[in-house]
């Protein structure tokens, strides 16, 4: 029942009121009424406003001294509906046919139409007045007046006591009708539903919800953990087939399941509160997408969202919307940072995540006519994921990469930048292999873009290939200023050990700078196991020219080949074919474009019958693309250039005026053509 509590300082607070109206109203009365000026403005200083009739009633009870008799029962009548009780609020508003009336420590349960409110108030108040015979009819106006203006609330609404007597009310309700004995049979087959039935059954799926997994028999437990790894031999077997540099790396492995795991957890734990919110779409399925799909691709993380869906919903009693949701938004969110440039584009995601919510939990909503507060209650939890996952993500990124020493994009975007200071250090000591990893990029980057493999890492491998020559540059051709080459007094053995100690010498300065694994594999495989077929030939030479006939029998194929291993990566494996064609494509006297174009295609067709590209992922198919994006680029480095006609004779001719010059295309200041190694 409401609570009301009554005011006992309501009657004196009354009186005290009437006594100012009443001082008011004779020094109102006393002004002469010829002086219209002066009781108009003391009338409007009034609460209470009367007719000019009434103000002549008034006039002439005041004239006849009577003021006093019509305070007193304008007193007496006000404190006789105070102590009936006078309702602080409308009857309308509490919707209930009985309150309850506090004093002190006791309650009494009363009807409510034993109390007035303001409109009971203003009925009873004029027949109350009329039975009253001290007052004349003309008093009974003002009289009236007064007292429905003056008169307070006696009876004072109390929330908090409301509250615990409403709190108290419910739980004192039953919540059960009756028992379901232990093994008792609630329905047969073919047996007709009855409400009873039904409530029985509705009882019975509530009862098993609320107790969750700890209902579980012993089946059910094993039918949720086959389901769990028919779902994750799937997605092992998707990473088996088709992304096998993953499943050969331990660190990859692990941290795809702690994420799935993570995910999982966050599932199981909210299932654990049993509250009636709808905190299933606080699961951070999106932030799993992300994490999956900026550490490894878009693919990995689309069926990872797929896969981890359905394991959520499985973990949730197998409901299909959690799955459809979580579906949704992952993949959404896979779409927002499958090209990442910037950590804070993980914040993109935002909307989309909560578009993805939005979409799915509104068509299942409309499909099960779910009430409009319950999708908007599932709506907010959508909007705070949508929130806490973008957050989640950036932080756990951070995290794991110092924590599993993996690389992403956002790495190697950190590598582009030509500040490092082995960039440095190359273009100062080695600047022919700086200017030669320069234009590898170019080509690593388009060879990979043309075959959907990772243009970043290609360039950023491109950049760091051959940091090792950076501790000998002058024995590398391209660093030689002069025609004298250093090679030229050392034995071939001796040369091909200094040659081929720079991927030695640059992998170990790779890792005293803490470059990635990815980015360290370029430096061993850009070469595979190829023959260093300049010093071996020459080796062979001096073997001929020598009378021991045993000495060709000593030079060993292998003593001239690099150490390996094998490209084991399309990018490392473009990076290869990148540095053989840029070195040999160099050696052309006219590079035109069918002469490069041939030259592509005689080195990658030794590197593919040498066995060089036997363990990486390149396909044939590939493998085209890639030359023709080689050959694109390379026209455009090396095209032949308009030949300038001898300008001597012009110089004793008038000079043309240097519009003539831009309009004759033969400006002398025109970019000249780049020199050739």
């Amino acid at each position: 029942y409401p609570v009301f509590e009554r005011d006992s300082t309501a009657p004196a607070w009354y009186r005290a009121a009437i006594e100012r109206v009443f001082s008011r109203l004779d020094s109102t009365l006393r002004i002469p009424a010829g002086d219209t000026l002066a009781f108009g403005s003391a009338s409007a200083s009034l609460d209470v406003r009367f007719t000019d009739q009434e103000w002549r009633d008034l006039r002439g009870t005041y004239v006849r001294g009577r003021m006093a008799v019509l305070e007193s029962t304008v007193v007496a009548i006000g404190i006789e509906f105070l102590q009936a009780g006078v309702l602080d609020r409308s009857k309308s508003q509490l919707e209930t046919t009985d309150i309850a009336l506090r004093r002190g420590k006791t309650e009494e349960i009363a009807p409510l139409g034993r109390f007035l409110d303001r409109g009971d108030l203003a009925e009873r108040l004029d027949g109350r007045l009329a039975a009253d015979g001290r007052l004349s009819a003309g008093l009974r106006g003002p009289a009236y007046k007064i007292i429905i203006t003056d008169v307070p609330p006696s009876l004072v609404f109390n929330d908090s006591a409301t509250a615990l007597a409403a709190a108290a009310a419910v739980d004192a309700v039953p919540r059960t009708t009756g028992f379901v004995q232990e093994n008792e049979r609630i329905v047969s087959e073919h047996d007709r539903i009855t409400p009873d039935i039904k409530l029985k059954l509705d009882s019975y799926n509530r009862a098993r919800a609320d107790r969750g997994p700890a209902t579980d028999t012993p089946l059910q437990m094993i039918g949720s953990a086959l389901h769990v790894a028919l779902l994750v031999t799937l997605y092992g077997i998707y990473l088996f087939l088709f992304r096998k540099r993953i499943v050969g790396r331990t660190r990859k492995l692990a941290l795809i399941a702690l994420i799935m795991l993570l995910a999982g957890t966050a599932a199981w734990a909210l299932r654990m509160l049993h509250v009636k919110a709808p905190v299933e779409y606080l699961i951070v399925v999106p932030a799993a997408s992300m994490l999956l799909t900026i550490f490894f691709d878009s693919r990995v993380g689309f069926y990872g969202t797929v896969i981890l869906s359905f394991i959520v919903a499985g973990i949730w009693g197998n409901d299909y919307g959690i799955a459809l949701a979580s579906l949704v938004a992952g993949a959404l969110s896979v779409y927002t940072v499958r090209d990442m440039k910037n950590r804070t584009q993980i914040f993109h995601s935002l909307g989309f995540i909560f578009l993805g919510y939005g979409l799915a939990i509104t068509a299942l909503g409309f499909a099960r006519s779910e009430p409009l507060g319950l999708l908007l209650q599932q709506l907010a939890f959508a909007a705070s994921n949508a929130i806490v996952s973008p957050v989640l993500t950036y932080g756990l990124l951070i995290f794991i990469e110092k924590t599993f020493r993996l690389t992403t994009d956002l790495t190697l975007l950190e590598l582009v930048q030509f500040n490092h200071p082995l960039l440095r250090q190359l273009a100062e000591k080695a600047p022919g292999t700086y200017h030669h990893s320069m234009t590898m990029a170019s080509l690593a980057e388009a060879g990979a873009a043309a075959i959907g493999a990772n243009a970043t890492l290609a360039r950023v491998g491109a950049y760091f290939h051959d940091i090792g020559k950076i501790i000998k540059p002058t024995y590398f051709v391209e660093n030689q200023k002069t025609s004298r080459n250093r090679h030229d007094k050392l034995a071939p053995r001796m040369s091909s050990l200094i040659i081929a100690a720079h991927v030695k010498e640059g992998m170990a300065l790779a890792r005293e700078y803490k470059l990635p694994e990815e980015v360290i594999e370029f430096i061993p495989m850009h070469h595979g196991t190829t023959r260093m077929d300049f010093f071996y030939s020459k080796a062979l030479e001096v073997a001929r020219q020598s009378d021991d006939e045993t000495k060709i029998d000593e030079i060993k194929e292998q003593d001239y080949r690099y150490p390996g291993p094998k490209p084991q990566t399309r990018e490392t494996g473009i990076m290869m074919l990148a540095d053989a064609i840029e070195a040999a494509v160099r050696t052309i006297e006219e590079p035109t474009p069918q002469r490069i174009t041939d030259l592509v295609d005689d080195v990658v067709k030794r590197r593919v019958e040498e066995g060089e590209l036997d363990e990486c992922p390149l396909t044939l198919q590939d493998i085209t693309k890639v030359k023709e994006a080689f050959v694109n680029v390379l026209v455009g480095i090396y095209h032949t250039r308009v030949k300038y006609p001898d300008v001597e004779p012009r110089k004793r001719a008038r000079r043309p005026s240097s519009s003539a010059q831009r309009r004759n295309g033969q400006d002398e200041g025109s970019i000249p053509a780049p020199g050739r190694e």
